[in-house]
């Protein structure tokens, strides 16, 4: 693991995790590996081992021990970073396995991610087809429970600034940190990241939210679901 970005979806992760490929950092582990990989069942493990069940005003992050280096290794050993849903529910238990990581934390507007949730995560599972149920389903379940206890619209901009605080919070003691917003660019990446700014490419504008629609509705219709 060489790099830790623990920004909440829908602030750029995509096209980081992008970006830190094509700077020689990967593979990358974001959201799309976990249906490819079929890693549902150990997110949903880790959401129940450090996320207390859901409480407005007593929202803490962990709840038991963190889970060691070689827990989490079960699946991310092969990974030289992470990115989006679900590591980024974990940055302190990440930060504490991976000490050695960098960690970037991607971020932009409450305003401007609370619409783009809407438009997306948010609107995709509450008007999700309940007959046809996704393998991704269940972790998704987990995910908005624990986050924001179903309600997005009442609970979600505490969620967003919890979680910016705890991010924020682990650069105390000289933890290497940079905090990047969609459309800064290569410099501030590659600056952080000590390598050269890629000649005459474009910075990537990726949103994997379009390919993983593609993708469920691909295995709804061959037949993969529960």
């Amino acid at each position: 693991m060489k790099v830790l970005i623990l920004g909440l979806p829908r602030t750029g992760t995509q096209s980081l995790a992008d970006a830190l490929i094509q700077l020689g950092i990967s593979p990358v582990y974001h959201m799309r590996e976990v249906g490819i990989n079929n890693h549902q069942d150990f997110w949903i493990r880790a959401i129940e081992d450090h996320i207390p069940p859901f409480s407005p005003s007593e929202q803490t992050k962990i709840t038991t021990t963190p889970w060691t280096r070689e827990q989490w290794d079960a699946i991310l050993a092969p990974y030289e970073a992470v990115s989006d849903f679900p590591p980024a529910l974990f940055p302190t238990a990440l930060a504490a396995a991976y000490p050695d990581c960098p960690i970037i934390l991607s971020t932009r507007s409450f305003e401007s991610w609370a619409a783009s949730m809407r438009d997306t995560l948010v609107h995709g599972f509450v008007n999700r087809d309940r007959g046809k149920r996704s393998p991704m389903e269940g972790l998704a379940a987990a995910y908005h429970s624990a986050c924001w206890g179903d309600d997005f619209e009442r609970n979600g901009r505490g969620y967003w600034e919890r979680h910016h605080a705890e991010v924020r919070a682990l650069r105390e003691g000289g933890r290497r940190f940079l905090e990047f917003c969609p459309g800064d660019g290569w410099a501030p990446l590659c600056e952080f990241l000590g390598v050269d700014v890629p000649e005459g490419v474009p910075f990537p504008r990726s949103d994997d939210w379009v390919e993983y629609k593609k993708r469920v509705e691909r295995e709804r219709r061959e037949g993969k679901v529960e």
